[in-house]
């Protein structure tokens, strides 16, 4: 008798230890920088919009072995090194344009998180940035082709203002949320800018001689 219940004992303590083992295996950890995604059974939407994936946004969920698989994907910002070399300015003129820029994941199915896991989704974050990159800079040449090098040089901030616009509304349509851009520097390797520059210093001098005299 004594045996039999040890034997139960045992039994069912090793019982309660698999299941222990089972759900640490399973039990999915998010972090407040992620997104959770468990794909492999299908869930309906509010709407009724039949998806087979569900998400998860900061907080944990639970995995089915063999029926669901887990991916993430990242919602820390990526920075962007903006380079474009003769983009024609208005007048055919080709100029060179250095910025910067913030890009991440859409967090919300307002901004676009749908989108992000269709196309994002096992991707790492060099295709990504990589991605928001080509987006932007084709913004950028749109816009450059509309203003001349010197209200492109002189207007920095209205000039990125007016790429983030659009930019915006290309990347949330590919799930992606632009924090910012900015534009860092302006050149041309014809000496166009710097004759305009020596051109108006030459202005000023003569004027502040006129008015001395």
């Amino acid at each position: 008798m004594t045996e039999t219940v040890g034997l139960g004992l045992g039994l069912g303590a090793m019982a309660i230890m698999l299941m222990i083992v089972f759900i640490k295996a399973n039990l999915i950890i998010c972090q407040p920088n992620e997104i959770l995604i468990i794909s492999g059974r299908q869930h309906q939407l509010p709407d009724g919009t039949a998806i087979g994936y569900r998400v998860i946004k900061g907080g944990r969920g639970f995995r089915i072995p063999i029926l669901e698989s887990v991916k993430y994907l990242s919602l820390t910002a990526m920075p962007i090194e903006i380079r474009i070399t003769k983009a024609l300015a208005k007048g055919i003129i080709p100029i060179d344009v250095d910025g910067r820029a913030n890009v991440k994941i859409a967090g919300s199915e307002k901004d676009g998180l749908s989108n992000a896991i269709e196309r994002f989704l096992g991707k790492n974050v060099n295709e990504i940035a990589q991605v928001a990159k080509e987006t932007i800079e084709g913004n950028l040449r749109g816009v450059l082709a509309q203003v001349t090098p010197e209200e492109a040089n002189a207007q920095r901030l209205i000039l990125a203002e007016k790429v983030a616009e659009p930019a915006r509304q290309d990347l949330q349509k590919l799930g992606l949320v632009l924090d910012f851009v900015k534009i860092q520097n302006i050149s041309d390797d014809q000496g166009y800018l710097n004759a305009i520059g020596r051109r108006k210093n030459a202005e000023v001098i003569k004027y502040a001689r006129i008015a001395e005299a």
